[in-house]
């Protein structure tokens, strides 16, 4: 039984939250030796660029004050000398002129102070940006040695069950979707941003992050300022007149394209291969504990009791034994009990009933759970927060402190998040036991091998949206990728971009007004259109880069090295 991860949430509280930390630490520290450079010269240098910045901020405090005297020194002067000047008697002038006099020598000296504060700022923003360039050469050596691997290798180590691969290969996506059943494909309305394909416990699983069009509702308006006039007699019979104005407002609902982004862990198991079933967030753990959770929670497994009592509907549902985790693990729509049963047993439920219950080891009940034969599909709120990307460059500061609490804390926050995320398919003991393809996924990306079409993808998205947007397109851009040819190790992969131009209108609303009439009033708003463009995106696998794409590649204004992907836009 040994390399199994029981009891989940314990053993991350327990073990593997300090075991993690503390190879983050010496990594950092590994990294710092490496390099070789001085810390006690890069803090020193902080210290300065520290007090340099706090004197250009309180200079520029000070000129804020003093400007703001200088401002309203010389509006004082101005009234006071226009008062004086203009149809005033002696003695007013008499009064006003000392007024003048006084504004105009503050005026006077708050310009000579705020012109040197501003020259004083200018002169300490220039010495920040020249101590600056010589803390980024002191980080260099330190910066160049952070790779795109660093955190899964931490990962890696802290936790043997979990292994990630190099890129996500057109080898693991086609076993995905031949041993598993998962669907490679996507709608032309979503992209994929991020892929990080790997393995628990012998079997495969993939982290995406995918960019979602829709569509809103949204809603224009416009308004029309309408002028009258209104005749009437007062009360000795005279004839008045009154002027009157009323602003009409109107209203458009038109549909507009919107964009979400969507994470998730999807996992490949043959265990329960023909089970179905939908699991969402339940509302009853959200609740803080007390009569009124109790309250609910019975209520909630009395309904599934009755649910459970009907017999001449399709539902296959029956109520199990621990009717705690029925309520909050809630799955009426399963469609095989004997392998929900087999999958669920009392440990697997326990465990599952402790992540769902706890608040304060990990993220609690924040995920959903998808089964779809042997597809998994967890989608945690977790992951929400922030990236799953570990891009080298997010390591790199000129400040030696910063860049080292920067390394722990975004490793330590980001181990916990795909511990999380795993941790729905930890707590079922009989995904760990199951590992009839291992032989398969045991296997080490070989040099050059070929990227899937997620990767490229992905790596299209790395390079930016605004390389392969059509030129009129004023939204997103949803980029789809398709490997088109490969030749000696080079794939020539087709990008179209999907986005919308805007078409401006002006409708007129009729509104009827206080004068008793009708009006028509403008209101503007923007008609969608679909706009697509297809450009070429260059790629070569690490290992098998030529002399000459290699010359092509350096040539190239837009260039991206990922992982270990090179790859250009040859334009």
């Amino acid at each position: 039984m040994n390399g199994y991860i029981y009891d989940p949430l314990l053993r991350f509280r327990d073990e593997y939250k300090e075991k993690f930390a503390e190879l983050t630490r010496r990594k950092f520290q590994e990294l710092t030796e490496k390099s070789g450079i001085d810390i006690k010269a890069n803090r020193r240098l902080a210290n300065i660029i520290e007090q340099l910045e706090a004197s250009a901020g309180s200079a520029k405090m000070l000129g804020n004050i003093f400007g703001f005297f200088k401002w309203a020194g010389g509006i004082i002067f101005l009234f006071a000398f226009c008062i004086s000047c203009i149809g005033a008697s002696e003695p007013e002038i008499d009064e006003y002129w000392p007024l003048a006099g006084f504004s105009f020598f503050t005026w006077l000296i708050c310009f000579i102070i705020s012109n040197n504060l501003r020259e004083k700022i200018e002169n300490l923003k220039g010495s920040i940006d020249e101590k600056k360039k010589l803390a980024w050469k002191q980080m260099k050596c330190l910066n160049s040695l952070y790779s795109w691997d660093i955190t899964q290798k931490l990962i890696e180590t802290a936790v043997p069950q979990i292994s990630f691969d190099k890129y996500f290969t057109a080898r693991r996506l086609a076993e995905l979707e031949r041993l598993y059943g998962f669907d490679r494909a996507m709608a032309d309305e979503k992209s994929l941003l991020f892929a990080h394909s790997g393995t628990f416990a012998g079997n495969p699983f993939v982290f995406g992050e995918i960019l979602e069009q829709d569509w809103e509702t949204e809603t224009y308006t416009g308004s029309k300022t309408i002028y009258w006039t209104e005749h009437y007699r007062d009360s000795e019979g005279h004839l008045r007149s009154e002027q009157h104005s009323e602003t009409l407002y109107a209203s458009i609902e038109a549909e507009k394209p919107s964009y979400d982004i969507v994470r998730f862990l999807a996992y490949g198991n043959d265990a329960a291969p023909n089970l179905i079933f939908t699991r969402m967030p339940s509302k009853i753990s959200e609740m803080k504990d007390g009569f009124w959770k109790t309250r609910k929670l019975k209520k909630e497994i009395k309904k599934l009791e009755n649910f459970s009592r009907v017999l001449n509907d399709d539902s296959q549902y029956t109520i199990m034994r621990n009717r705690e985790f029925e309520a909050l693990f809630k799955t009426t729509d399963r469609n095989n009990e004997v392998e929900y049963r087999l999958l669920f047993t009392d440990v697997a439920q326990k465990q599952m009933l402790d992540l769902i219950k706890d608040n304060s080891i990990g993220y609690g009940d924040d995920f959903t759970f998808l089964k779809q034969n042997m597809m998994n599909m967890i989608f945690p709120k977790h992951l929400s927060e922030g990236s799953l990307n570990t891009d080298p460059k997010i390591f790199h500061f000129w400040n030696y402190d910063t860049a080292k609490d920067f390394f722990l804390s975004f490793n330590e926050d980001y181990f916990k998040k795909i511990y999380f995320a795993l941790a729905p398919i930890m707590a079922i003991p009989l995904y760990q036991m199951t590992k009839n393809h291992e032989e398969i996924w045991k296997d080490v990306i070989k040099p050059g091998e070929q990227a899937s079409d997620w990767e490229y993808e992905t790596l299209a998205n790395y390079h930016g949206e605004e390389y392969f947007e059509h030129k009129n397109c004023i939204t997103h851009s949803i980029l789809k990728a398709e490997n088109i040819e490969r030749n000696n190790g080079i794939s020539h992969v087709a990008v179209t971009a999907y986005g919308f131009r805007g078409i401006k209108h002006t409708d007129y609303i009729s509104k009827f007004g206080g004068d008793g009439h009708f009006h028509n009033v403008p209101v503007e708003w923007i008609e969608y259109k679909p706009v697509e463009r297809t450009s070429e995106m260059i790629v070569s696998e690490k290992g098998n880069t030529s002399p000459a794409f290699q010359k092509r590649f350096q040539a190239s204004r837009h260039k991206a090295f990922r992982r270990t992907l090179f790859s250009f836009l040859d334009r």
